[in-house]
């Protein structure tokens, strides 16, 4: 049963560690696209507005990931 557990595990942080990789793409490809103080400006503004934002994304994922490491320690050690 346990090498279910560490399955789980590890699925569930290299889904996370693929995430952070693909957030932080975007980030460096708008990062390339803004040349001007202006355009850096306009973007977070409109980021902080948005739904959709790679920090919120990445909390949720990082959040998730450590719920599930806790069960999984909980479940190890009772």
């Amino acid at each position: 049963m346990y090498p279910i557990y560490y399955a789980v595990a590890i699925i569930v942080c290299i889904i996370a560690f693929v995430g952070t990789i693909k957030v932080a793409k975007e980030l460096t490809a708008k990062e390339k696209e803004q040349d001007t103080e202006e355009a850096e400006l306009n973007s977070l503004k409109e980021e902080k507005t948005g739904t959709d934002s790679s920090i919120r994304r990445l909390t949720i994922m990082y959040a998730v990931t450590f719920v599930i490491t806790i069960l999984l320690v909980w479940i190890f050690i009772f």
